[in-house]
């Protein structure tokens, strides 16, 4: 009888543990179950993973949310706004849909001090009201606008 350390061995590349030669069963690991003659031909590819056309996708919706979470907007209005953009298929390769978004942020400190006038009735506020941020998500920048407890509600 031969000594274990002297048996021809492999590792897996499926399992990545090592395999003795003699243990195989029909060429195939032990372990797992995987061929260890070609294993390029024999993995399968996991039909739920990310396709390479995803990856586009998710990196827009992903700096869209980081440019509207940094802004103040609140999460569920900007899935709102991403949820918009997948219905009309902006994203795909003939986008001939509006890109125009709305969300409504909070105040910034300085600004819930000074006077801000209306964008509809062209009034000075202070206290109460809304601030709306718009913009076209095709173009850069955005436009900003205030609404006093009026014409917010």
């Amino acid at each position: 009888m031969t000594s274990r350390t002297r048996a021809h061995h492999t590792i897996c590349p499926y399992c990545n543990e090592e395999v003795y030669l003699e243990e195989l069963i029909g060429g195939k690991c032990p372990l797992c179950g995987g061929t260890l003659e070609d294993p390029e031909d024999d993995i399968e590819v996991d039909e739920d993973g990310i396709e390479r056309s995803d990856l586009s996708w998710l990196i827009c919706h992903y700096f869209l949310f980081k440019k509207l979470d940094e802004l103040g907007a609140n999460p569920l209005q900007i899935m709102q706004v991403i949820q918009k953009f997948d219905e009309e298929d902006i994203f795909g390769e003939d986008a001939t849909a509006t890109t125009s978004f709305e969300v409504e942020v909070p105040f910034r400190r300085l600004e819930r001090i000074i006077p801000r006038r209306c964008t509809s009735c062209g009034k000075l506020f202070v206290k109460g009201g809304k601030k709306v941020i718009a913009g076209d998500a095709g173009r850069p920048g955005f436009t900003v606008a205030y609404h006093c407890p009026h014409c917010s509600q």
